[in-house]
């Protein structure tokens, strides 16, 4: 493109910004941000907030609050971005104050900044404020309120021990509860040692997808917490036959411009 002398626009160095932020490389996104600049499309709202968030999940917290001060104007996405930001970082007391500062500068929380600070709450343990949030969000608009909002919480309240609240929550919840939320509760269920209920949730969600390979591993080690070792080889048997292997993650972090990868 600069071959051709065509000159980048805002639409252009978005693709950019998020091809960093997909890449986690600071390094090239400091570069487009160099772009922005030479180019003179800073002032630009949407570009600004990407930079918030290409920072953050870049792992630079400092950069990315720094991005945000030099909006010069905010929206609820600016605000959703920065919060996010400090969740991401496990900062869920100053995610929160970010959060009340953006109400009291007169700018309305919508669904996606709820679902930052309830995430904020839930990387930092912060039970009562994560349930205060969101029963303010559902008097807010509980229309716009989706599955994640309440696997959040659930998940929060399953962290924290309190089961009960999180089976309460998904009899409450207005949509079918997804995969995600029933394995969360059984996690919990697992973490707290009631694994007689982990048990049996498990094997009602391999009905729903015997094909889940994570599914499996999460049964054998709720067998073999309670002692189980031949539920634990029936289990291993049973991915066998399935031809089913366990998905290993990997990460990758940038340090001094180059690129380590590490497999979990």
């Amino acid at each position: 493109m600069q071959r051709e002398e065509i000159a980048p626009n805002y639409v252009t160095m978005l693709g950019l910004i998020s091809a960093c932020t997909n890449l986690s490389s600071i390094s090239h996104g400091r570069v487009v941000h160099g772009y922005v600049l030479k180019y003179g499309l800073i002032s630009e709202l949407s570009i600004g907030n990407c930079l918030v968030n290409m920072y953050s999940k870049c792992g630079s917290l400092t950069d990315s609050h720094r991005s945000f001060k030099e909006l010069s104007t905010r929206d609820s996405i600016s605000w959703g971005a920065l919060v996010n930001a400090y969740a991401l970082h496990g900062c869920g007391k100053e995610a929160l104050n970010l959060f009340h500062e953006m109400q009291t500068s007169g700018i309305e929380a919508d669904c996606i900044t709820y679902l930052a600070v309830l995430s904020a709450c839930n990387h930092g343990g912060l039970v009562e404020e994560g349930q205060a949030l969101f029963n303010e969000a559902v008097k807010v608009d509980n229309k716009s309120l989706g599955a994640k909002h309440y696997a959040c919480l659930i998940d929060l309240l399953g962290r924290a021990g309190k089961l009960e609240d999180a089976c309460d929550v998904i009899k409450a919840m207005p949509m079918k509860p997804s995969i995600r939320i029933w394995s969360s509760l059984l996690s919990a269920c697992k973490r707290h040692g009631k694994l007689g209920v982990a048990e049996m949730l498990a094997q009602q969600l391999l009905l729903s997808e015997p094909e889940n390979a994570a599914l499996h591993t999460l049964l054998s080690m709720v067998y073999a917490e309670s002692g189980n070792w031949p539920g634990v080889e029936q289990v291993r048997n049973n991915m066998k036959i399935r031809g089913l292997r366990k998905s290993y993650g990997f990460s990758r972090i940038e340090v001094e411009n180059e690129l380590m990868y590490s497999n979990l």
